[in-house]
């Protein structure tokens, strides 16, 4: 009979919740993996990144189309008393006359109409392998932008995995003071019942009253705090910040520390920096390239059709032209000459961006390493002595209930399991980050969301 009185007001208050426009609050939960796919859907950063991504591909299709064909329509008027427009105009129409050859009509012809039109095809053979040369680099380019789309990736991926795991560290220290807070109230009850029976002090129930105001305190402030964590997280996905969730704890035991030598290999082959400096350098060969190229002739297929007419809807002269054209700079101010110098610096200067790149990514790796194992012993030690600080807690907590202890022993337990608790919670936020920079300095932070790398 309870269960259907309790289901009874349950759909009344759903109805009248329905009737006033209102929803219940239930929160919905989410975990690491699914933040990053919300983060790789909304994130304003990746958009922009997968869009330049889009354009560089783009780019590469505009590149092809320099092999093919081009056909052109050229149209114009023209209206002339020049002798010699006119006369290759009546020439181009099919409209000469018997008199349009006397001298007079030779030297001061009429205004004369001219509509002409022309089909252009031009198909390219060799043009000093500028269509070649710009197709690759579009290639390398396009290359580059997926790096650059990837290391964006990472980057904001760490971010999410940041702000998520500042959420739960937010979330644990709501969840230490909320238990502190029991503590302190039952120390307070505690007190006053020793004090009405003339065991204690009036001093005891103020200091257990003091501790209480100051916690709640502390709890009104990460409460707080942890509602900004979640909007910051919110922000970090690119969704609603007012949007709240029940966060699943991450999983910290598969953080497999290795060796260092296999880490700074591992940023060698995946970091999209280092790739992308190696696209630039070649980039930089191919520009080489083309400018020793300018020295070569070109070499390129024309048609021509062509109508002419007199007026517009008449009929007139047709005709067409086909051609195999050659051209070859001879002097050229010794431009070419000083590009090819300034390509090959350009060369010299991507094969130092590349050491000095390589340099740093080790250095990157070589720091996150030795963060992360720091970070991973600062937990053993946190969570040993938040063990230790329990035990001294369990202690005094008998002996002020026998008499044996003073308030302000067992206060100072209290605060060194608070301060313990919140240590060993910081100490795994800080681990699972060292873990997560660790792989992002390497390159392979988010690889099964964001795609292997070439």
């Amino acid at each position: 009979m309870l269960f259907f009185r309790t289901l009874f007001f349950y759909m009344v208050f759903s109805l009248c919740a329905v009737s006033q426009g209102l929803t219940l609050n239930v929160s919905e939960s989410l975990d690491l993996r699914k933040a990053f796919g919300k983060a790789m859907e909304n994130n304003p950063l990746i958009l922009q990144a997968r869009a330049a991504k889009d354009k560089a591909r783009a780019n590469v299709d505009k590149s092809v189309s320099a092999f093919f064909p081009r056909l052109d329509l050229e149209s114009g008027y023209i209206r002339s008393n020049n002798p010699v427009t006119s006369f290759s105009s009546k020439l181009n129409q099919a409209g000469f006359k018997a008199d349009d050859f006397a001298l007079n009509n030779l030297n001061h012809p009429d205004f004369l109409n001219e509509w002409q039109s022309r089909l252009v095809l031009t198909q390219p053979l060799f043009n000093q392998g500028r269509e070649y040369i710009a197709y690759k680099t579009s290639v390398l380019k396009r290359k580059i932008s997926d790096l650059s789309f990837k290391s964006t990736s990472e980057a904001v991926l760490f971010m999410v995995e940041q702000a998520y795991c500042q959420a739960l560290l937010a979330k644990d220290n709501v969840g230490v003071l909320e238990a502190m807070y029991r503590t302190a109230v039952a120390h307070e009850k505690l007190s006053q019942e020793r004090y009405k029976t003339g065991l204690v002090l009036k001093s005891d129930v103020l200091s257990a009253r003091v501790r209480k105001a100051s916690t709640e305190k502390q709890l009104y402030q990460a409460r707080m705090n942890l509602r900004v964590a979640m909007a910051t997280l919110n922000r970090t996905m690119g969704i609603n910040q007012q949007k709240q969730w029940t966060l699943v704890p991450v999983n910290n035991e598969k953080m497999v520390e290795g060796n260092l030598p296999l880490w700074i290999d591992r940023a060698k082959r995946f970091r999209p920096e280092f790739l992308a400096v190696k696209n630039e350098l070649h980039i930089a060969k191919y520009q080489h390239r083309k400018a020793m190229a300018r020295f070569l002739p070109s070499f390129n297929l024309k048609g021509i059709y062509e109508t002419d007419r007199k007026d517009l809807f008449d009929k007139g002269g047709d005709s067409w032209t086909f051609m195999a054209t050659m051209s070859i700079n001879l002097f050229n101010s010794f431009a070419d000459k000083a590009s090819v110098s300034a390509a090959k610096f350009e060369t010299e200067q991507k094969l130092a961006k590349l050491r000095d790149v390589k340099a740093s990514i080790e250095l990157d790796v070589r720091k996150a390493y030795y963060r992360f194992r720091t970070a991973k012993q600062q937990l053993r030690v946190a969570t040993k002595a938040l063990g230790q600080a329990i035990e001294s807690q369990r202690i005094l907590q008998r002996r002020y209930e026998n008499g044996l202890a003073l308030m302000v022993e067992l206060l100072s337990a209290d605060a060194a399991v608070f301060e313990t608790r919140l240590a060993k919670a910081r100490s795994r936020f800080d681990a699972r980050i060292a873990w997560s920079a660790l792989k992002w300095k390497s390159g392979i932070l988010g690889r099964d969301l964001i795609g292997s790398y070439p």
